[in-house]
């Protein structure tokens, strides 16, 4: 069995692949593996899922003059954008982006990297190719159900999703295993009916009846982000 180190996000997940891939293996063979792993963690994360009106009732709220309030950003540099569902889950993501302030900062720093590490290599350097900078912060909001029979239901469905990630996810691609797992922090007090941090920074909530899953990348403060993110779901809580 191997196990996978995927860049993963709760909502919208895009698995970038196995990192022990080796260098003959062939594209399709990790597209498919890709693939598999992504729906397969999507539908232990999205649980029971009802798609009714979900969308349009949940991007509403975010557009609706609440990130600009709670980011401190000018309206106009706000771009919204609504997914499509999620192959095999019917969840829609509603996002919120706009660009750093030291975008420009930004960018020419990596130019110089860039150039660092191409006279490292032609050179005989082994250091790995820098990192793209992030250049565009962003808030997003899925609403996980359109509402469970009772609260308890919704705590249940969440406790189930993150067990079966902090387990592990297997799939089996051509014959061989591999298996997924995801590290969460302690649960939240205080916040909807139960709440918890995945290890990537997505706050997964459940409260009355319903589930919700928050995403905040606005800053190079991880705990920023956190405080932003449990706010963002206040004001989704209180809306709904």
């Amino acid at each position: 069995m191997r196990i996978l180190g995927f860049c993963l996000l709760l909502i919208g997940i895009a698995a970038c692949g196995p990192s022990d891939s080796s260098s003959n293996g062939t594209e399709q063979a990790v597209a498919d593996l890709s693939a598999d792993v992504e729906a397969t963690v999507d539908q232990a994360l999205a649980g029971d899922f009802n798609s009714d009106d979900v969308s349009e009732e949940t991007c509403a709220i975010i557009e609706d003059g609440v990130i600009p309030e709670l980011f401190d950003i000018d309206p106009a540099q706000i771009s919204y954008r609504r997914s499509i569902p999620v192959k095999r889950v019917g969840h829609v993501v509603c996002l919120a982006s706009w660009d750093y302030p030291d975008k420009a900062e930004r960018e020419a720093a990596y130019a110089q990297e860039m150039q660092e590490w191409v006279r490292g290599k032609a050179t005989g350097s082994k250091e790995p190719m820098p990192k793209n900078s992030n250049l565009t912060a962003s808030a997003s909001v899925t609403l996980m159900a359109t509402e469970y029979d009772s609260a308890d239901a919704a705590i249940a469905d969440l406790e189930s999703s993150v067990a079966s990630l902090q387990e592990g996810i297997t799939v089996n691609v051509s014959g061989k295993d591999y298996t997924t797992q995801m590290d969460f922090g302690d649960w939240i007090d205080n916040v909807g009916d139960k709440a918890i941090f995945s290890d990537k920074g997505e706050l997964l909530v459940a409260f009355n009846g319903r589930r919700i899953a928050v995403n905040v990348s606005s800053s190079d403060d991880p705990a920023a982000d956190q405080e932003l993110a449990l706010l963002l779901a206040e004001r989704i809580m209180q809306s709904l």
